[in-house]
């Protein structure tokens, strides 16, 4: 992320997870049944390839990807846009911030509630902690998604793979025409992932005028 990234992350759990590349899956809060089945299926594929998956526990397609890969041994990134002491105060989130295969992080306060603001600073950290991100369900130019991949996109923030099949969103044959690697089957997956990452450049930092010279 270079000067775009967070000075800080407040964490709870495992935070050496944060340190590993993982998979990144993301998508709409309304995503439908076959969406739903695409975001558990990548999850477990990510899972069973040795990733992390990382994503952002809100509802829908993330929450369906970390539950995933929890449920089935695998490691979990959290990047949370709400308030990570409130999350953390859930019996089920202890308990699997205790099994030590979950992290749970913010890059802002750990009482800061969520707010759209939160939710875009939040979608640039998923990104940079994966070495691919999986888009399953996007609207068209709108929505947390379409914003956060759209970033990415321009920013170089890591490998962005669109899903394009039952369950994707209107947004993501127009992510696909951005730039994001296009895949059908979750087999493909074990392909794009065996790639080598191309070096993702960090945008410079602007030039700033100044009133004096010389």
């Amino acid at each position: 992320l270079g000067p775009r990234a967070p000075a800080l992350l407040h964490v709870a759990g495992q935070s050496a997870l944060l340190s590993e590349p993982g998979v990144g899956v993301v998508g709409s809060r309304g995503v439908d049944e076959d969406g739903a089945r695409v975001a558990t299926a990548v999850a477990e594929r990510a899972t069973s390839l040795g990733y992390p998956v990382v994503s952002g526990g809100a509802r829908g397609v993330d929450q369906l990807a970390m539950n995933a890969a929890y449920q089935v041994g695998g490691s979990v990134v959290g990047i949370l846009a709400d308030s990570l002491t409130r999350t953390v105060s859930r019996a089920e989130t202890r308990r699997a911030l205790l099994d030590g295969h979950t992290v749970l992080a913010t890059p802002y306060g750990p009482e800061a509630p969520f707010s759209v603001g939160t939710a875009m600073g939040r979608n640039k950290v998923i990104y940079a902690l994966s070495t691919l991100t999986v888009v399953v369900a996007s609207d068209h130019e709108t929505g947390g998604t379409w914003a956060g991949a759209v970033e990415a996109l321009r920013g170089g923030f890591g490998r962005v793979a669109v899903w394009r099949g039952a369950g994707e969103g209107p947004g993501n044959p127009h992510l696909v025409q951005r730039g994001g690697i296009p895949f059908d089957t979750v087999d493909q997956l074990d392909v794009i992932l065996a790639e080598p990452d191309e070096p993702v450049v960090a945008p410079p930092e602007p030039s700033q005028e100044t009133l004096f010279t010389g």
